[in-house]
């Protein structure tokens, strides 16, 4: 199982050199804007070139290392469900119990889970005939293998699209062997440190960081 305990934040860290002038271009507006960097003592070459300040600095003197993350549509979809189990996070986990909130809720009540989220991209949390759609807790429908398993879910109930890339980049943090620039504790404590007074700014840190190389099929 992947570490999940949250490390404290201190401030950004950044991607890496393949693709540096796009990246840097992006890193110097929106995606700095969550203003959020972890302290990677110990860590491999390729974890400080990846993360936000890594990416930032482009450290040509280091060895070139490709920094890699799937984007939220990769981990959507019920042909890549395998993928999840090498993380140690589950279809059905809710997405409150693992970031340690309590915003992410259906219209009941009934806790979104970390697949349901990723079905909330676009728009604005709401109620009614034409808003959010129920939680499904017990994941996936069955015989569901290949494209999405649910419609659109919703808005996002803090800002939009930020769980949406949250629950990926967790993915990408927690996947082994991955260049993503963070532990998947990390990340936690990223989110936790940002979704509340710079959810916009964390957003676009968390979409930069997912649209690098996917390695998986």
């Amino acid at each position: 199982m992947s570490d999940r305990t949250p490390d404290t934040p201190e401030t950004p860290t950044a991607p890496e050199p393949d693709a540096i002038d796009q990246s840097r271009r992006k890193l110097t507006g929106a995606a700095l804007g969550a203003s959020a960097i972890f302290t990677l003592a110990s860590r491999p070459v390729w974890a400080n070139q990846c993360s936000i300040s890594g990416m930032a600095s482009g450290n040509l003197s280091a060895p070139k290392v490709t920094c890699e993350g799937c984007t939220p549509g990769y981990w959507k979809v019920c042909n890549h469900f395998d993928s999840w189990g090498p993380t140690g996070f589950k279809l059905t986990d809710t997405f409150n119990s693992v970031f340690g909130v309590t915003q992410y809720v259906d219209c009941k009540g009934t806790p979104y889970t970390l697949l349901d989220v990723l079905y909330l991209n676009g728009n604005s949390y709401s109620c009614g005939p034409n808003g959010n759609k129920d939680a499904n807790p017990s994941g996936p429908p069955p015989g569901c293998t290949n494209g999405s398993c649910f419609p659109k879910l919703g808005g996002d109930p803090i800002s939009t699209n930020l769980g949406f890339h949250a629950v990926a980049a967790l993915l990408n943090s927690a996947y082994p062997n991955m260049n993503f620039g963070y532990t998947s504790g990390e990340l936690i404590a990223f989110f936790k440190a940002h979704y509340l007074t710079d959810p916009a700014g964390l957003k676009n840190s968390l979409a930069m960081l997912n649209e690098r190389h996917c390695p998986l099929n």
